[in-house]
């Protein structure tokens, strides 16, 4: 039995976004206190949850799905590509007088490239 609370973040994964950071700031809450609700609702099995070097995304379990046969490794690549090369405009956006938007939306790129990949079972490296 999920409570009110758990079914709107539940419908907040459903939107696409899966990283206690994105879930907190959409919920306007704690980051710790998205974690440990992501946390209750992955041990009630209504949530899965991958881990990639120190980031971990959650999904509902109603839309976690096998890879696409049809994904080229090709694509893949690409994707993989394009993550690194925004990992590295992170890096340097960071040394600039960006506001809080503007790094919010190159965060919110680089999220989800890498969401893709974990999605299709692909390594960052």
């Amino acid at each position: 039995m999920l409570t009110a609370r758990e079914k709107q973040i539940l419908e907040v994964l459903r939107k696409g976004i899966h990283s206690p950071t994105l879930v907190a700031s959409e919920l306007g809450i704690t980051q710790s206190g998205a974690t440990q609700a992501l946390q209750k609702l992955e041990k009630k099995g209504a949530l899965t949850r991958t881990k990639v070097g120190r980031n971990v995304f959650y999904r509902p379990v109603d839309e976690v799905k096998p890879p696409s046969s049809t994904q080229t490794e090709e694509d893949i690549e690409l994707i993989r590509e394009s993550y690194h090369s925004l990992s590295k405009v992170w890096s340097h956006l960071l040394r600039l007088d960006l506001t809080h938007d503007e790094l919010a939306k190159v965060r919110e790129a680089r999220n989800l490239l890498e969401e893709i990949l974990v999605k299709r079972g692909k390594s960052l490296d």
